[in-house]
C-alpha cells in the first residue's frame, strides 16, 4: 500500500476496511501519531466517494477509540489534508 510517494511496510499497517487503512506515521511527532487514510489515492477529499468518505471517518472514530484506550488520552487531533 502506498501513501503518496512512499511505499508503506505492512507491519505499519495495523487497521485495514475495504476502502480504509490506518498506520504508524514513519515519523511520529509523539506517540500514537497515525494517519487514516482512503486506499484508493485521490488528490483531494471531494473525489472520495460517498461510500470511501463515510468508511474513512467511521475508521478514524473506531482508531480514535483504540488509541484513547492504548494510551489514557481523552484528547485527540484530527486533520485533513
Amino acid at each position: 500500500m502506498r501513501f503518496g510517494q512512499f511505499l508503506l511496510p505492512p507491519r505499519h499497517i495495523f487497521y485495514r476496511t475495504p476502502l480504509s487503512a490506518a498506520f504508524v506515521n514513519l515519523r511520529p511527532i509523539v506517540p500514537g501519531h497515525v494517519l487514516v487514510m482512503p486506499k484508493r489515492i485521490v488528490t483531494t477529499m471531494e473525489e472520495l466517494s460517498e461510500d470511501e468518505y463515510i468508511d474513512m471517518w467511521k475508521s478514524v472514530r473506531q482508531v480514535q477509540t483504540a488509541l484513547r484506550q492504548h494510551y489514557t488520552t481523552d484528547r485527540n487531533t484530527t486533520d485533513k489534508d
